[in-house]
């Protein structure tokens, strides 16, 4: 094995995972954090986001955010920082000989910021935000249509910026109220991962976050139901000269038994130019030119995607194309020599993955947030007992028109939506025929 887990945890309830890669010559530091758009309200929609951004906005120690970076920028690295749905990272790759400045940086960041220039940074996530919207206002991000479609009514359906009357209105005693509530040590995993010195690590993380608030362990609420009606159809106009279209299945998360034969029969669907999308919609059908497919998961659902984007004539046409490969899938399934090449290339990723200390800090680190994480040569074991059978119940389980929602956003006509929706109803009923 080309590196050494451990994970200890401090006694404010902080985990501090270690990942040691010794052959290597860098090391990253980060922080993750139970916390993301599904914890927010209605009201609240936003405020995860906006705390990400003003954690960089100075601490103590450092005066403004030019310092702050400066600093982290000094030990051979930069800060970085993402909110997702359902958590939050702040992560930087830093010269082994500083990890402990490093975790130092991010302890003082979260222990206390000083959220200065709060116009400043508002101004610039209305200015990072203004992507997702039209010249109107109206939401044109397939991404957030498409969950908004999706999980109606849940919290996984908001978006993770919020809305602008949100951003407008925050203030700094929310911005703290949030941080409070979850950048306590429970609700945060701190990892080591590269050419580190395990024991020197948790020194480390003892002197930068042994102090930090205990706080609590945040929870994600109700899983989300299945879609009451479905399949679903939404399209949302914009000025542009193609249409993008995203169709999903309501499916697991990476726990789930279901979730190795899911992975592999998207990597069937979508493996490389080799896979039967990229074959049948590009090479064969010359429908579209980008396509692909995603496993999206949470910590108790998920969504398997399939994305396109082409003319905007030609949106019903490509519906309906896919809807066939897809039905193919559901009714014949796969054959031995495709699940041995699609398993050969998982294994490979796999394997690549142990090379970046990034990918073993995501996967022991952000993981750890919800479940005990399995080692990869765990992960390789429960793709390696997936049969052919396994992929035909699969396709047939989750390729289901009552999972079915289908997104889109583009310039196309009012008679090419409405052929669209048909396509919708059409490719429905193929699935639902395709047993």
């Amino acid at each position: 094995m080309s590196y050494r887990h451990d994970v200890r945890t401090l006694k404010n309830g902080l985990r501090v995972v270690t990942v040691a890669m010794p052959h290597l010559h860098s090391a990253q530091v980060g922080v993750y954090a139970r916390v993301g758009s599904r914890h927010e309200t209605p009201e609240t929609n936003g405020l995860s986001h906006f705390l990400e951004h003003m954690f960089f906005r100075g601490c103590d120690g450092f005066e403004d955010s030019t310092a702050l970076n400066a600093a982290m920028e000094d030990l051979g690295g930069y800060l970085d920082g993402f909110t997702t749905r359902d958590y939050s990272g702040y992560q930087s790759v830093v010269h082994p000989r500083y990890v402990g400045e490093a975790a130092d940086i991010l302890g003082r960041m979260f222990k206390g910021p000083r959220f200065m220039d709060l116009e400043i940074e508002r101004s610039i996530i209305l200015e990072e935000i203004l992507d997702a919207l039209d010249e109107r206002g109206k939401e044109i991000e397939l991404d957030v249509v498409a969950h908004q479609l999706a999980f109606e009514g849940h919290p996984l359906a908001q978006s993770i910026d919020g809305p602008r009357k949100n951003l407008k209105r925050f203030t700094v005693e929310d911005l703290e109220a949030h941080r409070k509530r979850f950048y306590g040590a429970k609700n945060l995993v701190l990892t080591f991962a590269g050419a580190i010195d395990p024991k020197a690590c948790h020194k480390a993380a003892e002197s930068a976050f042994g102090d930090l608030f205990a706080g609590k362990v945040a929870s994600e609420g109700k899983a989300p139901p299945l879609p009451k009606v479905a399949p679903r159809w939404r399209f949302v106009k914009s000025d542009d000269n193609q249409t993008r279209v995203r169709m999903s299945f309501r499916a697991v998360s990476d726990v789930h038994q279901d979730y190795p034969a899911l992975l592999l029969l998207r990597r069937v669907l979508d493996g490389g130019l080799s896979a039967r999308l990229q074959v049948e919609m590009v090479e064969r059908r010359g429908i579209a030119y980008e396509i692909g497919a995603d496993l999206e998961v949470y910590s108790d659902c998920g969504l398997l995607d399939f994305e396109l984007a082409v003319a905007n004539r030609k949106v019903g046409y490509a519906l309906t194309e896919l809807g066939q490969v897809l039905a193919s899938l559901r009714k014949e399934g796969v054959t031995q020599d495709e699940l041995d090449r699609v398993r050969r290339r998982a294994r490979i990723s796999l394997e690549f993955g142990l090379d970046s200390p990034g990918e073993l800090a995501q996967w022991y680190g952000a993981n750890r947030l919800f479940h005990e994480p399995s080692p990869p040569e765990e992960r390789m074991a429960r793709l390696e007992q997936v049969t052919v059978a396994d992929l035909r119940a699969a396709a047939r389980k989750y390729l289901d028109p009552r999972r079915m929602t289908v997104a889109a956003v583009g310039g196309a006509d009012r008679p090419t939506v409405a052929g669209a929706k048909r396509a919708v109803k059409a490719v429905a009923e193929a699935l639902e025929g395709a047993r």
